[in-house]
């Protein structure tokens, strides 16, 4: 189907400082042609790079938002008077309220247009994050970051969205690897700003933050994001209500079996609900010409390798992140910005990830490619599990964790759409996204749920080295679904221009 946009064409009046920024910047990386990834800005318009900028800050935005409580959970755990693994109820309800409304992205972004999508989520996701900040509770609390995620479900999605329909095919490799760089260093951004906001401010400000990068994201959409649309039938919204009733109950019902003293009854309630809100879907979704999720793109071979392999890395490696800080923390007694601190190694680990990956991909292929960064990962996680001090081990084992998941993230997340036509483009980035965030909230509860059975009689080095261990595990298991792509899966996304 063509692409329409009803939005004017791109504009260069009404804001000239931040355009001349800008352009300043292109002509810069034009004439002394820096290396690495910036030097891949050459090939690209000025439209292209600034919509990558946009998109590169959303996508920064949102997955800081993801991982800027880890760090907080301690400090946090005090001032609600919660148990410290309780806590993780405000880290996974954000997680699921973004992926309980991206099956519904695509379409909306389609029908509405890319530009209006992303203007609402960005108000309302600021908001929320104004009144996370200004919470005293635990419910309210978690209540706030379910309606954030749910506001901010958008951004990532739409974002990816956004990027297929500016780049061709052929330049998706090259896009990704700039785009993905904010995306995988905002997990190790949001541990050493949260810890330094909590340490020296107030744990309240790792919400309001938001509020100035929101509004200057809402003014570069506004002026520098065409509408695209594309057409699209009538959206199952009852269908969608009951898959999203479903998926809200299997997680909560996941995140609190493993609360220490949780009510029977809510875990009861939960439980039910998901048998019941499961049934009904399932139910409606066989018997629709229209349905929420296209399932014909698990015919695809490529596509459904990486969806289960995603699945599994982002589970495993989500837990981690969830429990290095309460390690860092607990364990060792490190301020919440000394064990955000360490996470540096990990964001160099994955800046050198870059180029190793522009020239193992072409050599080696997608598959070979993503069989080292999962045995690299799994090495990295077993080397976390022999951790004794904050020391040259740790430092190193965060450094190869940052190279290797690198590699899992971008193969994987570009592999996903090479056999994928246009049109369903809107459909695969959500469900692929979706998947991807349960699987973060699942790693969470199964890393929350593994050191809790481990520190039954207190938590203590060896119960964190175990859980860090199952982690490993869990990383490698998705080898099985690695072993089924080829070595030629890939190869038409490589390919150069003129070729």
């Amino acid at each position: 189907m063509k692409c329409k946009s009803r939005s004017k064409t791109f504009k260069t009046e009404g804001t000239p400082c931040l355009l001349f920024f800008a352009i300043i910047i292109k002509k810069i990386i034009d004439k002394i042609g820096i290396g690495g990834e910036l030097k891949l800005l050459k090939e690209y318009s000025l439209r292209q790079f600034i919509g990558l900028m946009v998109i590169s800050t959303l996508l920064l935005m949102e997955n800081i938002d993801s991982n800027i409580l880890n760090v907080a959970i301690p400090q946090m755990s005090k001032v609600f008077n919660e148990p410290v693994l309780t806590m993780k109820l405000a880290i996974t309800s954000y997680i699921i309220g973004i992926a309980v409304f991206i099956p519904i992205c695509g379409w909306i972004s389609d029908k509405f247009g890319t530009q209006k999508t992303l203007l609402i989520s960005i108000t309302l996701f600021t908001l929320m994050s104004a009144l996370c900040g200004m919470t005293h509770t635990l419910l309210w609390m978690v209540i706030f970051r379910l309606l954030q995620g749910a506001s901010g479900a958008f951004m990532v999605p739409v974002g990816r969205l956004l990027l297929l329909k500016i780049f061709k095919k052929e330049q998706m490799v090259k896009a990704y690897t700039l785009m993905s760089m904010p995306t995988l260093i905002g997990p190790v951004v949001a541990p050493i700003l949260g810890g330094y906001l909590v340490t020296y401010f107030s744990w309240k400000y790792i919400f309001w933050v938001n509020i100035p990068i929101g509004i200057v994201a809402f003014l570069c959409t506004l002026k520098f994001i065409k509408n695209y649309k594309e057409e699209q039938g009538k959206f199952n919204l009852i269908t969608f209500t009951f898959l999203a009733l479903f998926l809200c109950c299997f997680t909560f019902f996941l995140d609190i079996v493993i609360v220490p003293g949780a009510n029977l009854k809510n875990i009861f309630l939960f439980g039910v609900g998901t048998g019941v809100f499961g049934a009904i879907y399932f139910f409606l979704e066989k018997n629709t010409d229209n349905p929420v999720i296209r399932y014909k793109l698990f015919k695809l071979r490529t596509f459904k390798s990486c969806f289960i392999a995603s699945f599994i890395v982002r589970a495993s490696l989500g837990g981690r992140a969830f429990i290095l800080a309460i390690f860092l923390e607990v364990i060792f007694g490190l301020s919440a910005f000394s064990a955000g601190l360490i996470f540096i190694w990990m964001t160099l680990g994955m800046v050198c990830s870059r180029t190793l990956l522009r020239k193992l991909l072409p050599r080696y292929g997608f598959k070979k490619t993503i069989t080292i960064g999962n045995i690299g990962s799994f090495c990295a996680l077993m080397m976390l599990a022999c951790v004794t001090e904050p020391g040259i081990l740790l430092s190193a084992a965060l450094v190869v964790n940052g190279i290797f998941a690198s590699f899992q993230f971008m193969s994987m997340n570009v592999l996903y759409y090479e056999e994928v036509e246009s049109v369903d483009y809107g459909s695969a980035v959500s469900v692929a996204t979706t998947w991807q965030q349960l699987g973060l909230s699942i790693g969470i509860i199964v890393a929350a749920g593994t050191l809790h059975l481990f520190s039954l009689h207190g938590m203590n080095k060896m119960s964190f080295h175990l859980t860090f261990f199952i982690l490993a595990l869990i990383n490698l298991s998705c080898q099985f679904m690695i072993a089924k792509l080829k070595p030629t899966d890939g190869e038409s996304l490589m390919k150069k221009k003129g070729e």
